[in-house]
């Protein structure tokens, strides 16, 4: 009985183990996908601008640093390889090269009522802009990547 007992228990240990080490070898994987799809656009920097009258805030990624001003009080930080990527995990070479083409689904910032965003990407020594669009109401197509870059705002 206890034979029994002994060998269940290293069986399933063993189990365990191989599924561990199955499960960190595809974490892995993910994050070499995502780094190749970054190396592969090459994005160089990430810069949302919003402003209003009387009111402006800026932040511009790069994957070392990350520059947020508000109203000219500027802070500089490190950024850290794993938000880098998830930003860059948002984009594609489809949204990057449509990036002037998608519209505004709201039209608030022509009479105030919510700051004017512009989005402006640099990737292999070329700028990529949207068109301008309402702050907190991107257009569809690149919402997800707008909140990611956004969230820096909330964060100070």
């Amino acid at each position: 009985m206890t034979y029994l007992k002994t060998s269940l228990l290293l069986a399933l240990s063993l189990i365990t183990l191989q599924c561990s080490a199955q499960k960190k070898k595809t974490e892995n994987k993910d994050k070499t996908a995502v780094s190749t799809a970054a190396n592969r656009l090459n994005i160089q920097k990430i810069e949302l601008e919003e402003m209003t009258r009387g009111s402006r805030r800026m932040v511009t990624i790069t994957p070392t640093n990350k520059i947020v001003e508000i109203n000219r009080q500027v802070k500089n930080e490190k950024m850290s390889a794993a938000e880098w990527n998830a930003i860059i995990n948002h984009l594609s070479a489809e949204k990057l090269s449509g990036l002037d083409s998608y519209k505004s689904p709201t039209t608030k910032r022509f009479y105030d009522g919510a700051f004017s965003a512009d989005l402006k990407i640099t990737a292999g020594g070329k700028v990529y802009s949207s068109q301008s669009f309402d702050s907190g109401t991107p257009p569809k197509e690149f919402a997800d990547l707008y909140f990611a870059v956004a969230k820096s705002f909330k964060d100070k």
